[in-house]
């Protein structure tokens, strides 16, 4: 080992130049020239760089402090540093135990779930564009009619309640002489609350829903509760006794989230008690017992058939993500939803921004929209959405829009649809678009002068949720066509009664009479499913029209 003393010899040796020569090898013969040169090259005395001699003397002390001074100060300390040493282990070790037992008892795997999941969430606020009117935090205005009152007041006072039971003598009314003094009411910021008892009774009464339209939701529940299956499933070619089957007989996470949706779309839930309590628990855990966890989140879409794959995700992933929402303290419900959210943005075309029927396909506005709601949902029941995937949908679906977004197709440079178009409008809606737009009021207008359809039950079904959200007098007509239609259409006798006929082409009859019956009682909850996304809280929402958007 090289001591100190002889580095420092070394460097002055190096220093003065006193290099020792090297002698020339004259075992080959050299010609005159290449001895002299080389015998000066090698007389001649070297100098050394600075930089080399500050790194000498670097190693040089260095090589001091490791061998001989740090050895010194920990021999001569050695007893307090092994005592700093213990009691570091046993105070960690103390935390530890103590953090276990105050850990709560309902489960053992808690700590590690902990450790390895995060269950905060952060709010996304990467939009760039708001919507025009949104909720306030107090309500100025005390022109409210006390429905509206009655129903703000519940949901302040309890805002986590979803028993909203509608029993076979439906009652829509409430009471309301005792109203006309309250003060004014905080609102509570939260997407689902049309759903809650009072929500939705008022909202039922103040958005043009009727005895009649609450009494086919509640036959088109007894009915899909009638066929579930015994593991808490439904499937499209199983229907009981009743006519018109699904072709798909192996699609169920799809057919038993279809159905899901109209139950969480009542306010019925796994944790409420209600004639329905059980059918959604054990639809609810058929879901979670047949997703497959990977590092690319939850899939969802089970044994699926043709081209339902990304259809199916979607749509289980809205199922999952408002049951979460609406059951808050249940945390696995949650990180179930939250993992499917990550399988929808891995899914997603990176190149334009869409999807389609397996990940990474380019997309189609028909699987998209579905997609979209489904990242709506996360948001409302606050799951983190990744920004850049809103971003990119965004361009997709500027991709697929007609005339400054009025109108969309079902693929880029395609043509104009009238179901895609209410898909797209739906889209820019939740997307932030403003009610004064004019993009957006030639396309409410032109789906208002179209109409409902018959026999289209998936354009209705969009477009009923875009006039619904317009409001005014172009949703008024709407509602009373389209709630009128589907109230009549309802099978009333048999093994069918309480289901739709299957009379929609666009399925072509994949889904048949479970698809159609879904679908029907999903627009007949329009009034409470959603709070309308321009609604303002005084009389002039209610008889607003486009015209005065201008």
């Amino acid at each position: 080992m090289m001591s100190s003393v002889s580095v420092q010899d070394e460097l002055q040796e190096i220093q003065h130049g006193d290099v020792p020569r090297t002698s020339v090898r004259t075992d080959k013969p050299q010609s005159i020239l290449k001895q002299v040169a080389s015998s000066r090259r090698q007389t001649r005395r070297r100098k050394v760089p600075a930089w080399a001699l500050k790194l000498i003397t670097l190693r040089a002390r260095l090589h001091h402090v490791l061998t001989v001074t740090l050895p010194q100060i920990l021999r001569e300390h050695r007893s307090e540093v092994l005592t700093a040493a213990f009691s570091f282990l046993a105070h960690l070790a103390c935390g530890l135990l103590l953090a276990l037992w105050l850990l709560p008892e309902k489960s053992d795997t808690d700590l590690i779930r902990l450790l390895a999941y995060s269950d905060e969430v952060i709010a996304d606020e990467d939009f760039e564009e708001v919507v025009e009117i949104v909720q306030p935090e107090l309500i100025q205005d005390r022109n409210i009619d006390s429905t509206m009152q009655q129903m703000l007041s519940e949901l302040n006072r309890d805002q986590n309640r979803f028993d909203a039971f509608v029993s076979d003598d439906i009652n829509l009314t409430l009471p309301l002489e005792d109203l006309t003094d309250l003060p004014d009411v905080p609102v509570v910021n939260q997407a689902f609350s049309g759903r809650s008892a009072a929500g939705k009774r008022a909202a039922v009464a103040s958005n043009g829903g009727s005895e009649e339209s609450e009494r086919a939701v509640l036959l088109g529940l007894k009915w899909l509760q009638s066929i579930q299956r015994s593991d808490g499933s439904w499937c499209f070619a199983e229907i009981g006794d009743s006519d018109q089957p699904g072709r798909l007989t192996t699609t169920d996470m799809g057919a038993t989230a279809m159905a899901l949706l109209c139950y969480l779309g009542a306010g019925y839930t796994h944790e409420v008690e209600s004639p329905f309590q059980q059918t959604v628990r054990s639809g609810l855990v058929y879901l979670v017992n047949h997703a497959e966890l990977s590092s690319s989140g939850a899939d969802l879409r089970g044994r699926f058939q043709s081209n339902s794959g990304l259809y199916v995700q979607g749509i289980a992933t809205i199922c999952l993500c408002e049951a979460s929402a609406m059951s808050p303290n249940d945390k696995e419900l949650k990180r179930l939803a939250t993992n499917a959210i990550r399988f929808l943005e891995r899914s997603q075309d990176r190149m334009e921004g869409g999807w389609r029927y397996t990940p990474g396909d380019a997309g189609d506005l028909s699987v998209t929209g579905w997609q979209l709601m489904a990242l709506h949902s996360a948001k409302s029941g606050r799951i983190k959405v990744q920004s850049d995937t809103l971003r990119d949908a965004k361009e997709f679906l500027n991709s697929v829009a007609l005339e400054n977004g009025a109108f969309y197709a079902y693929m880029p440079r395609g043509p104009k649809t009238d179901s895609m178009t209410a898909v797209g409008l739906l889209c820019r809606m939740y997307n932030g678009w403003r009610r004064d737009r004019p993009a957006l009021i030639q396309g409410v207008e032109y789906l208002a002068k179209v109409g409902p359809q018959p026999g289209a039950i998936y354009y209705n079904y969009y477009a009923t949720q875009v006039l619904h959200h317009w409001g005014g007098d172009l949703w008024k007509h709407w509602n009373l066509r389209m709630r009128e239609e589907l109230v009549q259409s309802q099978r009333q006798d048999g093994p069918a009664a309480g289901s739709w006929d299957h009379v929609d082409w666009s399925d072509h009859g994949l889904g048949g009479r479970l698809y159609q019956t879904t679908l029907s009682i999903l627009t007949l909850e329009v009034y409470y499913r959603h709070l309308p996304l321009y609604r303002r809280f005084d009389d002039t929402a209610l008889t607003e029209s486009p015209e005065s958007t201008k």
